[in-house]
């Protein structure tokens, strides 16, 4: 493993085998075990790595988290963390890297749980059917099964990749599987550096071949090729997930960064749907792909019946590496778990050739470069400031086709955008921060006093314009 510009970089097999070794020991020690559903919010991903492997040695289940609103359904023995987190657990562990020191030697058989292919081995965190946070499970079996597309979803390029970068996290469910897929294969995985700088130079010097990336992670390693044009990127393959790659940021990154990238289409709960080459996906507005082998995907109206081909309706999938359900039986379940059936809150249609086209979401969730979130857990945020009397989210797209997040506020007397910000950047995730607060007079509501949101964007359009 590779963490460009940090300290001891670079991690061999046979160390990285001891630091887990090590981590599994102490965590025996504080009486983590088999059974125990732990809580990962580790900022050094070096770190965030160690304890994932070490823990899951000991057949304990992570999950890895990046808002501290975990699901009220999900039963937390323990949280691990390397920073102050206000979380409220029934048991919070602070942790640095003394976790790692020790002998390294191997544990003892009897520390080693009896896994079945059916145990639960990781928890991924998902919202994207309706923003709210919700568990799924995934076990040995399941996992594996998902990682064995890997091998035939992309053509013959990736079998052949094997340093690759990945800036998509660990509590993302790709990010978690390239992470296992590329040490399973004896890889060389590459994780975000101290600086794009340092990344950019670890590139160049171990000839990374391919990335691992969403869209909006794209985004901001293209502006870094494009502003010094004496760099070169030697990447074979790209793959972006997590939100729809537009065409103008697809066209820019194979002419400046690499010819061949692929765009997916999945979810949490099912695993890759679609996929195909973004030059395939180019002349075709809202096309993720063509469905692959280990998937189906139907398009349906309000009563769960088919429509023919180049129908708008309803998209739903499922398949072998599909969950039945979330961790404790939250409500949202019964909506999106349907007669074996999983409805990913998608409307779309299927082409004749076979092609899955997005048309929009069922419901008002905004997808921010693959994270998604209803706009109003944003709205909340934002009121609960003392500068601010009502708000209106909504996204925008910028010029590399990228959904960013803005706001309509309507200000009280104290009104500080400054103050604003940072109160939200100490309750949301960077990337949920709205990127415009636009003020105005009111906002545009019908006549029971809802708001009404497809309205929003022109109110902001016209503000900005006046």
């Amino acid at each position: 493993m590779c963490v460009p510009g940090a300290k001891d970089m670079l991690i061999s097999y046979g160390r990285l085998a001891r630091l887990i070794n090590n981590v599994s020991r102490n965590a025996l020690s504080a009486g983590l075990g088999p059974g125990s559903n732990i809580a990962l919010f580790v900022n050094h991903p070096l770190l965030h790595s160690l304890f994932i492997l070490g823990l899951t040695q000991i057949g304990a289940v992570t999950l890895s988290g990046r808002n501290p609103a975990l699901p009220a359904e999900l039963k937390i023995d323990a949280l691990i963390t390397d920073s102050f987190f206000p979380y409220q657990a029934a048991r919070v562990i602070r942790v640095d890297f003394g976790w790692t020191e020790g002998d390294g030697a191997r544990l003892d058989k009897g520390h080693l749980p009896a896994t079945k292919p059916e145990d639960i081995c990781r928890i991924i965190l998902t919202s994207g059917t309706t923003g709210q946070g919700k568990a799924v499970a995934l076990s040995h079996e399941m996992l594996a099964r998902r990682i064995a597309c890997h091998n035939y979803g992309f053509g013959n390029v990736l079998p052949q990749c094997m340093r690759t970068y990945s800036n998509m996290d660990f509590g993302t469910s790709l990010g978690f599987q390239f992470f296992i897929y590329t040490l399973w294969r004896g890889g060389t995985l590459f994780l975000p550096g101290r600086s794009m700088d340092s990344t950019i130079r670890a590139f160049e010097i171990y000839d990374v071949e391919d990335m691992i990336t969403s869209p909006a992670g794209l985004a901001e390693h293209l502006r870094h090729y494009e502003e010094h044009a004496e760099l070169r990127c030697n990447l074979r393959m790209i793959l972006t997930a997590g939100s729809l790659l537009s065409p103008s940021l697809a066209q820019r990154v194979r002419s400046r960064m690499c010819a061949h990238v692929y765009s997916l289409y999945g979810a949490t709960e099912m695993g890759m749907v679609a996929t195909a080459p973004a030059h395939v996906l180019a002349n075709v507005a809202g096309a993720v792909g063509y469905v692959m082998p280990s998937a189906k995907a139907q398009i349906v109206n309000g009563s769960g019946e088919v429509l023919p081909n180049q129908s708008e309706g309803i998209v739903r999938v499922r398949g072998p590496c599909m969950v039945s359900g979330y961790l404790g039986d939250p409500p949202e379940a019964a909506s999106a778990f349907v007669n074996g059936w999983f409805y990913p809150g998608d409307m779309g249609q299927m082409r004749d050739d076979g092609l899955l086209v997005i048309s929009g979401r069922a419901k008002s969730v905004l997808n921010l470069g693959g994270d998604k979130i209803t706009p109003e857990l944003i709205e909340d945020v934002i009121t609960a400031h003392a500068g601010v009397d009502e708000a209106g989210v909504f996204s925008i797209t910028n010029d590399l086709g990228i959904d960013e997040a803005w706001a309509l506020v309507v200000p009280r007397d104290t009104w500080s955008e400054t103050a604003l910000r940072a109160h939200c950047e100490t309750k949301l995730p960077m990337n949920f921060i709205p990127r415009r607060f636009i003020l105005v007079e009111s906002l545009p509501k019908n006549a029971n006093g809802k708001l009404e949101r497809r309205d929003l964007a022109l109110l902001a359009r016209a503000k900005l314009n006046a």
